[in-house]
């Protein structure tokens, strides 16, 4: 159209009446915690108690109610029987359901149809597994929070999940905090705890899942501070009834007592240390450590022959080895003046001679090695050979021993003439 007149400008477009769409993804909905709570309570209400109608309610509820989105809540609800606040109350203004773990009495057969449901969930709905770990590590911090019964109820659940390892061993480490320590709390808990899932698994179990979270050094680390010693440990678990528990803590102590020894010994090895420092050592280890003669004779053989790079020659290997074992027979000899310290050593070689396919032919002449020098008495010799050996290549390492045996009654004979 022409203008008429003067300039004039054309009139922009407004938005006005424009209505934008916005992608899903883009929507920040906020959780309506109180309302899933109450849609959630009221079907666990409808079950009447039956957990196998909770179970089903649960399985076919979770699109309706979004488990995905309301995890933490869906949880809370399950083992504490309503929507937690920081420190372990419930919030308030929500629901409390009459179906949960703190509602449980506190055996383990009570609770164990807890532990079928949340299984059953676990495995309809998988993404919940890691929120499970999560719910754990801070209901476990809260315990200050619940009443005795719901403390203890508490524990046998924890047990049972560890059990059936739906949850890693590393949510016991929020019963570390300095208050639940101190008063004592996570040391009663934890005990239970124990009782619970060495009555379900062996300590095999239990100690590979500590293993695992980094546990299996610091199970003092639950007593009282002015209690934390290895001696109140075992006395406080000696009377739970769980001597097994404490066998394993003093298996652990006395693996890392040698674990430092031999530190030591590689470090007196690679400085090409003399023999009376390094028996000096290893004494000093026995004395404060309290570790025995056999552990130390089983360190020394390992360390020595771990601290040469062998030829891959069969001859050129066994040269070498008597050599370099010839250097070292001294550093045996204050540890092995048993019997029983001797037959290790006999059968640490055998194993060695085994594993390192070099050394099949010349176990006879380190043993003989070793008995010349006063490591190997003949009495042992005799006991490796009768019955002590292991299976690990028995005929051929009793077939080189013959002769030396033969040897060694003709010596006897000779002797006996002589007299």
């Amino acid at each position: 159209m022409a203008a008429t007149g003067g300039s004039t400008k054309e009139a922009k477009p407004t938005l006005g009446g424009t209505k934008f769409k916005t992608r899903k993804r883009d929507e920040k909905v906020k959780l309506d915690v109180t309302s899933f709570s109450e849609q959630l309570i009221a079907g666990l209400r409808e079950s009447g108690g039956n957990l196998d109608e909770v179970r089903r309610f649960l399985d076919n509820a979770g699109g309706q109610l979004d488990y995905r989105r309301y995890g933490e809540p869906l949880l809370d609800i399950l083992v504490a029987g309503g929507v937690l606040a920081p420190g372990g109350g419930k919030v308030e203004g929500t629901a409390i359901s009459p179906v949960s773990v703190f509602q449980c009495e506190p055996k383990v057969e009570a609770i164990r149809g807890h532990l079928v449901v949340m299984t059953r969930v676990l495995q309809r709905y998988k993404y919940l597994k890691k929120g499970l770990e999560d719910e754990m590590k801070k209901i476990l911090k809260f315990l200050k929070g619940f009443q005795d019964s719901e403390r203890r109820s508490l524990a046998i659940y924890t047990g049972l999940l560890l059990s059936e390892v739906l949850v890693p061993a590393s949510i016991l480490t929020s019963l570390l905090s300095e208050v639940l320590v101190k008063e004592g709390m996570s040391l009663q808990f934890v005990t239970l705890v124990f009782q619970t899932w060495l009555s379900e698994k062996n300590i095999g179990h239990v100690g590979s899942a500590l293993r695992k979270a980094q546990l299996e050094a610091r199970l003092t680390d639950f007593l009282p501070a002015s209690q934390q010693s290895a001696l109140l440990f075992d006395e406080h678990f000696s009377g739970a009834g769980l001597e097994v528990l404490v066998k394993y803590r003093r298996a652990q102590e006395s693996a890392e007592k040698r674990r430092a020894l031999k530190k030591e010994l590689e470090e007196l090895l690679d400085a090409d240390s003399s023999s009376e420092e390094i028996i000096d050592r290893c004494q000093q280890h026995m004395d404060t450590a309290q570790l025995t003669d056999v552990d130390v004779t089983v360190l020394l053989w390992r360390c020595i022959m771990d601290s040469v790079e062998w030829n891959k020659k069969d001859e050129l290997a066994a040269e070498q080895a008597l050599k370099h074992l010839m250097d070292y027979t001294p550093v045996f000899l204050p540890f092995c003046v048993r019997g029983t310290p001797q037959l290790t050593l006999l059968i640490k070689m055998q194993e060695f001679c085994y594993d390192n396919m070099n050394f099949l032919k010349v176990f006879h002449k380190i043993v003989l090695l070793f008995y010349k020098n006063d490591v190997l008495t003949e009495q042992a010799i005799r006991k490796w050979f009768d019955e002590a050996h292991v299976a690990k290549g028995k005929s051929v390492f009793l077939g080189q021993m013959k002769p030396m045996l033969e040897w060694l009654d003709t010596a006897e004979e000779e002797d006996d003439n002589e007299h």
